[in-house]
């Protein structure tokens, strides 16, 4: 399986928080089979901080945010909250 079969499989998740969004790029991340070291070679980003990210210990500019998904073959995308329906 290629990477854009294997990217095509990774569900969409809405990202809420900080450590939601270091779970979905180090999903990414994984799935591309790239360390933290080699996409902080790709992007000009430290692996400590791109470790950090990953945990979400960290809130980095969306700039930074934004050049690791180009990396990863992924970009960011906004969408309509879906009602919870527990909630009025």
């Amino acid at each position: 399986m290629g990477y854009q079969s294997t990217m095509d499989t990774l569900p969409a998740y809405p990202i809420r928080s900080l450590r939601q969004a270091g779970a979905v790029l180090k999903a990414r991340r994984a799935a591309r089979k790239i360390s933290q070291k080699q996409l902080g070679e790709m992007t000009g980003t430290a692996q400590s901080t791109i470790s950090d990210i990953e945990n979400g210990v960290v809130s980095v500019s969306l700039d930074v945010y934004l050049r690791l998904l180009e990396a990863l073959g992924a970009e960011l995308s906004a969408t309509d909250r879906i009602a919870d329906p527990g909630r009025p």
